[in-house]
């Protein structure tokens, strides 16, 4: 049972919106279309999980990101018009763009190379743009990419983004947000604090997949995948779209030096080489190009052009971290996905990596950051599977509430432990994690319930319950909140 589900079940009745009908969820949250009645206008409103609601900081976190990402307004980048609390739900009410995502057309298998092109010159304008505000983004991804009615590229969820430079907030030391998938190595390795540069690795990420179809690296795990941005060269493209695979290189350099130091630059490769590549003829541009963004896409007009210095294609040096993490898959949302600390304190976590914190924060889905280190000869896979449970628990607790906790059932934090006891029942690291977990829900919904939020907290109980099902404090308060609910 996960958050969403039990979202539900609530009653979304926030003053000053209408909700007509939902868009999307994931892990933390629901998004619905809505219309904000003050300006009669329709807004997609993201409304967090009530359960959130029980943790101080996270409301402090929401409110402050909210207020930073709010000042951004680019037409490559979602507006934010509005953010606060009603009783215990946190919402955010944002432009809705109809377009559908990046990641749907990719799936459909319809992307032209003019398009991808073009939708990475939007993205690239648009990191440009929240980099130069001192924003970094955290989670490029095919999801958090919307459309507008003109095919116009929108880059959403900046519910994770970060002042660039910043080292107050949330993130645990050694900890990355993100997505595995699109995740920067500096960002993998959760060492240093990240600069624009670790997005624009992502954006050449998602400009391979959109070339050839799949993703840089691909595993089942996503530890692993994390670990092959940071050891594995460069993807390669494949031979219809090599000739791009300069752009790739510049874009996905392991170091963050040798990259593409911001999306002009890129643009300005990317133009060259069109000025020079032959296989550039086939594409088409307009004949009266908006200013420096000249889009490839349009059928209707035809300009043919020659392509141009094609970009140092030399890859550089590789090289293995000792410790790495991984961070938030997305979790469907494709936008504003947030963390909040939890209280309850892990049995077991790996040892964090020293240095400073990253910037971070996502949702969509998620494992934490764990360092990989050197496994000791005869490792059996129940320890690696213990080892994993853990780091879900620690990301769930302490990272981000509730996340990966109990959800999905086969790849979270009590899943893991149950498949573990199903082996070895009587386990007792595997059988402390279940009680842990437990405990988590009930100190969560006992907060609520001393601020008399009875659904929220009776929403809680039942998933403590669904992670230990005969424990009695979590029933003898779910029996006390009932009550109370009824005014009894």
């Amino acid at each position: 049972m996960n958050t969403t589900v039990l979202l539900k079940s609530v009653d979304i009745d926030i003053p000053g919106y209408r909700i007509l009908r939902p868009l999307g969820e994931g892990g933390m949250a629901s998004v619905f279309l809505a219309v904000q009645e003050s300006l009669d206008r329709e807004v997609a409103l993201k409304v967090m999980a009530p359960a959130l609601s029980a943790n101080a900081e996270f409301a402090e976190r929401f409110l402050q990101e909210g207020q930073i990402t709010a000042k951004l307004s680019h037409p490559n980048l979602v507006t934010i018009y509005d953010i606060g609390s009603h009783g215990s739900v946190y919402y955010l009410a944002a432009e809705y763009i109809p377009g559908g995502t990046l990641r749907q057309r990719i799936d459909a298998g319809k992307l032209t190379v003019a398009q991808a092109l073009d939708v990475a010159v939007d993205i690239a304008r648009g990191l440009d743009y929240a980099h130069e505000k001192g924003i970094v983004h955290r989670d490029v991804k095919p999801g958090n990419v919307l459309f507008r009615a003109d095919g116009t590229a929108v880059l959403a969820d900046f519910g994770i983004a970060k002042a660039i430079g910043a080292t107050g907030g949330m993130t645990v030391a050694g900890s990355s947000i993100g997505t595995p998938d699109y995740m920067s190595p500096e960002q993998a390795q959760g060492g240093p604090l990240l600069d624009g540069r670790s997005d624009i690795y992502s954006l050449g990420a998602v400009l391979f997949e959109m070339l050839s179809g799949k993703q840089p690296y691909e595993s089942s795990d996503p530890f692993t995948v994390a670990l092959m941005h940071v050891t594995q060269p460069i993807p390669e493209l494949p031979e219809k779209a090599a000739w791009l695979q300069p752009l790739v290189d510049s874009l996905m350099a392991k170091s963050p030096e040798s990259r593409a130091s911001n999306g002009e630059q890129f643009i300005r490769q990317m133009e060259a080489l069109l000025a020079a590549a032959p296989e550039a003829e086939n594409l088409h541009v307009d004949t009266e190009p908006r200013k420096r963004q000249t889009r490839l896409s349009r059928p209707d007009r035809h300009q043919a052009t020659r392509a141009s210095s094609s970009a140092n294609g030399a890859r550089r040096g590789l090289w293995l971290g000792a410790l790495i993490a991984v961070g938030l898959i997305g979790g469907g949302l494709g936008w504003y996905f947030l963390r909040a600390a939890g209280d309850a304190t892990p049995p077991t976590t790996p040892p964090a990596v020293t240095g400073n914190p990253t910037s971070g924060d996502s949702p969509d889905s998620s494992p934490p950051i764990i360092p990989l280190e050197p496994k000791p000869a005869g490792e059996t896979d129940l320890g690696i599977l213990l080892e994993k449970a853990d780091a879900y628990y620690q990301h769930g607790t302490k990272d981000q509430f509730g996340d990966r906790l109990v959800f999905p059932e086969d790849d979270s934090a009590a899943g893991l432990y149950r498949q573990v006891l199903k082996a070895e029942p009587d386990n007792e690291r595997a059988l402390q994690g279940i009680s842990n977990i437990a405990g988590f829900y009930l100190d969560s919904a006992s907060r609520l319930c001393d601020r008399q939020l009875w659904t929220s907290c009776i929403t809680t109980i039942d998933q403590g319950l669904s992670v230990q099902p005969g424990n009695a404090d979590l029933k003898a308060l779910r029996g006390m909140a009932e009550k109370r609910s009824r005014g009894n």
